[in-house]
């Protein structure tokens, strides 16, 4: 049997009676990094073989940990900090485990979006987590750019060197949308600082621990139906643009397909 268990995302003993006794029962414990899960283990003297289980070697270590588990061993499935499979190769085994029909389980617990979430106060009917923001130039601008037309709260985790250039952008694209940096949750220095994007410059944020960012729910968001992409059209047009310049433009400007832009101008 294999375990997706838990870890505490701050202060240790936010963990579960049932994780802790799956743990004590644990034959191996895949880790991310064995340093890490050492510390929780000792804090609570379990003993349990542990190898690691990351990004660089989720490949190879999956067929070791099927192969454990068709010899009956209890196997525990552990992140560095809370749930495993969120944002960490635990999507992965578990898509492997369920081609090979072989029996696990998820125990519930923590994750730092959701407490994020909770903590910031913001709408949370409708949210979606984007998980970490890209680090490359091109894909980054290209993936802040797209939150504009976005209505519902939206919630990603950075890491403390690029936060402040995250900050930088957000403020450029959604002036006027309320953010919420939530730092070093559940620890001595949790810290949540709510403010509009463009008055990041204001508000004092120390670039040190975990990151979790949230955008608020967009209340002004228009739209975009046919009739006022035919408006939008109209006016350019009248503006003296061509109707090819401006139909890539709105395309762009909406963040919505080229094709149903020009399909729109033949009316006109």
């Amino acid at each position: 049997m294999i375990y997706f268990v838990p870890t505490p995302i701050g202060n240790l003993e936010d963990i579960s009676l049932r994780s802790l006794r799956v743990l004590q029962e644990s034959d191996i414990i895949a880790c991310e990094d064995t340093r890490t899960t050492k510390k929780l283990l000792d804090h609570y003297d379990i003993k349990a073989q542990l190898i690691s289980y990351h990004k660089f070697n989720e490949f190879s270590r999956i067929e070791e940990i099927i192969s454990l588990s068709n010899e009956e061993k209890q196997i525990s499935v552990v992140s560095d900090a809370g749930m495993p499979g969120i944002s960490d190769p635990g999507n992965i085994l578990i898509n492997a485990l369920i081609e090979n029909n072989i029996k696990y389980t998820v125990l519930p617990g923590a994750s730092a979006f959701t407490t994020a979430l909770v903590l910031s106060g913001f709408d949370n009917t409708q949210f979606t987590f984007l998980g970490f923001i890209p680090s490359k130039s091109g894909e980054r601008n290209r993936f802040i750019d797209s939150i504009k037309n976005r209505n519902e709260t939206l919630i990603f985790y950075e890491t403390p060197h690029r936060l402040v250039k995250t900050l930088e952008q957000f403020a450029k694209v959604i002036p006027n949308r309320r953010i919420a940096v939530v730092r070093e949750i559940s620890k001595i220095y949790e810290e949540i600082l709510i403010f509009e994007a463009s008055d990041y410059e204001n508000v004092d944020i120390k670039e040190k621990g975990e990151f979790v960012i949230l955008v608020d729910k967009n209340e002004e968001i228009i739209e975009i139906t046919d009739e006022y992409i035919l408006e939008k059209l109209k006016e350019e047009i009248q503006n003296g643009k061509t109707k090819k310049t401006a139909v890539k433009e709105i395309s762009k400007e909406l963040d919505i397909s080229k094709n149903r832009v020009y399909n729109l101008s033949i009316e006109i």
